[in-house]
């Protein structure tokens, strides 16, 4: 009587290796592509709330510029500056055409510039000036431009009279921390945010 072997063969084993292999392959790609994909997502997430936040604080402190004005009258200038609005244009801290601002509210000298980080010499960072001393308001901002409105409708990237500002617009472009490999280009996902401050303070 002759039985027949009813177990896998070598051919069929190796063929069973080698889809579980390409089945395996499959579903790691979509893990990692998904896992790309929420990384970048959380990224931009992160980018545009620390870019929106510095855009409130940055527009909200030039509106007050020139408020308490006597304390600059009386000692004829506040950490060296003179002027209420002390425009920067294309100073090129970080590349070029970036700009920079200082305002004088009260006692204070804020200046606005752009500035390559101390602890990451490839990342630009947005700070904050006041009285000498630096704070970082958000990473990876590029592209900080000011541009100003006079009292009689001209609009002026770098005003010869300070004191006939009436309106202050303010742009940068975010950036991503991280470059994105599916991305093009340098890889870097950017938004370009815009606000406009009126200024309170200076006389009509």
């Amino acid at each position: 009587m002759v039985h027949k072997n009813s177990g896998v063969t070598l051919i069929e084993l190796l063929v069973a290796l080698a889809l579980s292999g390409i089945l395996m392959a499959a579903l790691y790609r979509v893990f990692i592509g998904g896992q790309q994909v929420y990384t970048v997502q959380e990224q931009v997430v992160d980018m545009q709330q620390s870019a929106r936040a510095a855009m409130d604080r940055m527009t909200r402190e030039i509106r007050m510029s020139g408020y308490r004005k006597d304390i600059l009258v009386s000692q004829g200038n506040i950490c060296g500056f003179t002027q209420v609005i002390t425009p920067g244009d294309n100073v090129n801290n970080i590349g070029t055409y970036d700009d920079r601002i200082t305002i004088i509210v009260a006692d204070k000298a804020i200046t606005y510039r752009l500035q390559w980080s101390g602890t990451d010499p490839e990342m630009p960072v947005l700070v904050r000036d006041e009285n000498g001393a630096t704070e970082v308001l958000a990473d990876n901002i590029e592209a900080l431009q000011f541009t100003y409105t006079l009292r009689n409708g001209t609009t002026l990237d770098s005003p010869s009279s300070p004191d006939d500002i009436r309106m202050v617009k303010v742009s940068f472009t975010a950036r991503t921390r991280a470059a994105d490999p599916q991305l093009s280009g340098d890889g870097f996902r950017r938004r370009r945010l815009s606000s406009f401050a009126t200024i309170r303070n200076m006389s009509s």
